[in-house]
């Protein structure tokens, strides 16, 4: 989440520091960045280019979501999954892996990108949305946008809470005991890639239109247009922020009793944050150097968040599936 930062969308290097020359808008995916480069100078396009790939909360960040979230589930949860707090740790990070630039074909990082995030411009647009991906591209067509340079972030993690509620209710299954091993691993595998996205939702600048530097043309408070993504959700949170740091905040997991709206409004409070995260900026830079107390607590609020999200979505596949779906 974990950023729509450098990984090309659909520029070269090369074609990027053309168009920068050019002072054209700009817009790259991994998985979450904008820039207007009429304000930017050369060097800032050539830090663009040159800056190593960043994703939301970094490799950091999103092992820490995953473990805390781990730490937090209660007894009834199985032993297999309450155990599997490394593994699912290092899965935090899994969907970032696959935008590894070594690749011949962009296949892979283009039908992955737009699942990292959700372009919100106003929380009302997107509180009735519905649960099925392809409906919401139709609706977002419909209003003459491109789905998949508005994201798709909701249904990134509802699919993934899905996906563990259905190998949950095999587990379940007698018929399939002699395959539990094979099932554990595949809900550990499914449940440590859904902690990426749940991640990305709760890095506010996953869930704006404003993700890289302030966008629009109003912008009364004079917050940045300058790109801050990174220095956020990457240098910040790899100098500043260890798992002990919000680890006490998460409570243990509970069941949520409508997993999407609860999703779709996880999502609309991160993206409430954006305002906060901006004017923070202007007090305390956001960079590896930033000790601030406030901005230490802005981030450790967000990555409990995170985890608490996960928690209790893994939990909830579990109970779910024991229900008898009519």
């Amino acid at each position: 989440m974990i950023g729509r930062f450098l990984g090309l969308k659909s520029l070269s290097s090369a074609r990027l520091l053309f168009t920068c020359f050019q002072i054209k808008f700009v817009r790259v995916t991994m998985p979450h960045v904008k820039r207007f480069g009429a304000s930017f100078s050369l060097a800032v396009c050539l830090g663009l280019i040159l800056s190593p790939p960043a994703s939301a909360w970094g490799d950091e960040g999103h092992r820490y979501v995953n473990r805390v979230a781990a730490e937090h589930m209660p007894q009834d949860m199985p032993a297999f999954f309450r155990n599997a707090g490394v593994r699912l740790s290092f899965l935090g990070p899994e969907p970032d892996r696959w935008r590894d630039g070594k690749e011949l074909y962009k296949a892979l990082s283009e039908v992955n990108g737009p699942d990292h995030f959700i372009d919100i411009d106003k929380p009302e647009n997107f509180e009735a949305l519905p649960n099925d991906r392809y409906l919401y591209a139709d609706w977002l067509r419909a209003h003459g946008k491109e789905p998949k340079d508005i994201g798709y972030l909701p249904y990134s993690i509802l699919e993934g809470y899905q996906k563990i509620q259905v190998l949950f209710r095999m587990w379940r299954d007698r018929q399939h005991e002699v395959e539990r091993d094979q099932i554990e691993q595949n809900i550990v595998y499914y449940a440590g890639v859904l902690g990426h996205y749940v991640a990305d939702g709760a890095q506010p600048l996953h869930a704006s239109i404003h993700y890289n530097g302030w966008t629009t043309s109003s912008n009364p408070q004079l917050f940045t247009r300058e790109p801050l993504h990174w220095r956020f959700e990457g240098e910040y949170v790899k100098a500043q922020i260890k798992p002990e740091d919000f680890s006490g905040q998460v409570k243990i997991a509970s069941q949520l009793q409508d997993p999407f709206a609860d999703i779709v409004k996880y999502l609309i409070d991160s993206y409430n944050h954006v305002p906060e995260l901006y004017r923070m900026d202007k007090a305390a830079r956001w960079d590896a150097n930033n000790r601030n107390a406030e901005s230490k607590k802005f981030v450790t609020e967000r990555l409990a968040a995170g985890s608490q999200m996960l928690a209790n979505l893994w939990y909830s596949a579990w109970l779910g599936s024991a229900k008898v779906q009519s």
